[in-house]
């Protein structure tokens, strides 16, 4: 199976907000897709500053501020100079939805370039709210006296220790450019291979390791880089940082390479988990503490005869300890009664073809389809000894719907940005002895906004569905709609539907736009 950058729908499972958060953050961090998430992180690349300079702000007297995406807000401020923000901010804005905001895949970025460079696993936790305005200045620049440094990472919750520990796992990647900080990197490092003249922390540049500590704590290599070994006294922030306690907590870390390591994933757990007050956070997205087995990409359809069908694919990660991949799985059935039936399915992979981003192991994907009658119905699935709740209450019918035109493949492209008319029907079917006349759907679109790169989802587009006829047990219910967008919009848009408006959904986040795919 060839993963697509975007799942068809997650409408099937149970309306669980945070539930589907999870879903749709296991899709980016775990699966392959030439176009998707993982796609920027290799070759590897550094999103460990954007996340940095959106945290430190955090005020934990006032619980305000933290990893709330008001970076976006604030990449005009010198503390905040260069373009990495802006463009780490761009490709993620691609992903952005209704269950996974701008500041969550900050957090994802930050674990993914960590993970997938020799890094350890940093847990990750979905549930942040986007800011929509900038928050307060307090970002340490190479020229920030020693003093306000702290301060400004203690209001964040850092203590001095914290505070080098987080410094010195985030420079084990990457470096300084002269085209950024020219009075921290001289004119000579500038060269025909090397024109914005970046200096590397360590000889290691694209890999996750202790070898700047060493460097540093040893005098080896590049000394812990260039905001140490600058002759411009007053931009050595790294130095003055690093003396700040004696070297004490530096020469801790270069104990050992786990040790660091260890050291590193706590704190940029702590990084990314500094959020306001009012933010609840998920469950871990982590195959270790819930399940290696999960299913995925779940569609639920039925037609004008009452049959009904549910497809997808199971996703297995053999995580470290854990036992090979079978070469199938036995998909069965539960009945909407909560009873198993006697439909069931092999669903059977390739081995010798990993379909994950392989920082947790190698991954395979099973995928099947089970027929049955709409009277049966489903509650769940049962595999390998696990059971997997469904729900077939409501429901959006992928073969009853339709998107006109298509839009253009998934990409990461600025050619997703023109916009069109899209014209979508869709079609819900809902389990009721007493239909009403009508449900209520609710887009949740991305929407550009002042002074961001990062769009803001948009919720006031609304549409009445009327019943348009029974199949089986469902009464099922149809509109039109056109909406103005460009392709990535579309593709980060979701719809929910209730039975009346402002209620709770009975569908929740099915992605109109990509069913077409």
């Amino acid at each position: 199976m060839l993963f697509d950058a975007l799942y068809i729908v997650t409408a099937q499972y149970l309306p669980d907000a945070q539930a589907l958060t999870i879903k749709e953050l296991e899709h980016l961090y775990f699966d392959s897709a030439s176009n998707g998430f993982m796609s920027a992180i290799t070759p590897c690349s550094n999103y460990i500053d954007p996340t940095t300079d959106d945290f430190v702000t955090a005020n934990i007297y006032t619980q305000s501020g933290g990893l709330d995406a008001s970076i976006g807000f604030e990449t005009q401020r010198p503390e905040n100079v260069g373009p990495a923000f802006n463009d780490a901010l761009s490709f993620f804005s691609f992903f952005i939805s209704d269950k996974v905001s701008m500041a969550d895949l900050i957090a994802l970025g930050t674990v993914m370039a960590v993970g997938a460079c020799g890094g350890p696993h940093v847990e990750l936790r979905g549930g942040r709210i986007d800011a929509t305005l900038a928050g307060p200045f307090g970002v340490p620049e190479p020229e920030t006296d020693i003093s306000t440094t702290l301060t400004d990472f203690s209001n964040a919750g850092f203590n001095t220790g914290d505070t080098i520990t987080l410094t010195t796992c985030g420079h084990t990647m990457g470096g300084v450019h002269r085209s950024i900080f020219p009075q921290v990197v001289p004119a000579t490092a500038v060269g025909p291979t090397n024109t914005d003249g970046r200096v590397a922390f360590d000889e290691t540049v694209a890999i996750f390791d202790i070898d700047t500590v060493n460097d540093y704590v040893h005098g080896t290599g590049n000394r812990g880089g260039s905001l140490v070994t600058t002759t411009n006294k007053t931009v050595q922030s790294d130095l003055r940082l690093y003396n700040s306690d004696q070297n004490s907590t530096i020469e801790r870390l270069s104990q050992s390479a786990d040790y660091f390591s260890a050291q590193c994933a706590d704190i940029f757990q702590r990084m990314i988990e500094t959020v306001p007050g009012s933010v609840q956070l998920t469950a871990a997205v982590d195959p270790t503490t819930t399940t290696n087995l999960k299913p995925a990409d779940i569609f639920l359809s039925v037609d004008w005869k009452g049959n009904m069908t549910l497809s997808g694919f199971f996703r297995y990660i053999q995580i470290a300890g854990s036992t090979a991949a079978p070469s199938s799985l036995t998909v069965s059935l539960i009945g909407r009664n909560g009873k198993a039936s006697k439909t069931s399915v092999k669903a059977t992979t390739n081995l010798a073809k990993d379909t994950g981003t392989g920082i947790w192991g190698p991954t395979y994907s099973y995928p099947f389809i089970l027929n049955f009658p709409a009277t049966t119905g489903v509650s769940g699935l049962t595999v390998s000894g696990q059971t997997f709740s469904f729900q077939d209450s409501m429901f959006v019918v992928p073969a009853l719907s339709s998107v006109s035109p298509s839009p253009p493949a998934f990409s990461t492209s600025p050619a997703l940005s023109i916009v069109q008319t899209y014209t979508a029907n869709t079609t819900v079917a809902y389990l009721t002895t007493t239909p009403p006349t009508s449900l209520t759907a609710t887009f949740a679109i991305p929407t550009p906004q002042f002074g961001t790169v990062s769009p803001l989802i948009d919720t006031s587009t609304t549409a009445s569905l009327p019943l348009i006829g029974k199949t089986g047990p469902y009464a099922l219910y149809s509109a039109i709609t056109t909406h103005s967008l460009s392709a990535k919009q579309a593709y980060g848009s979701s719809v929910d539907v209730a039975v009346t408006p402002g209620g709770a959904p009975g569908v929740m986040f099915f992605r109109p736009f990509v069913v077409a795919q």
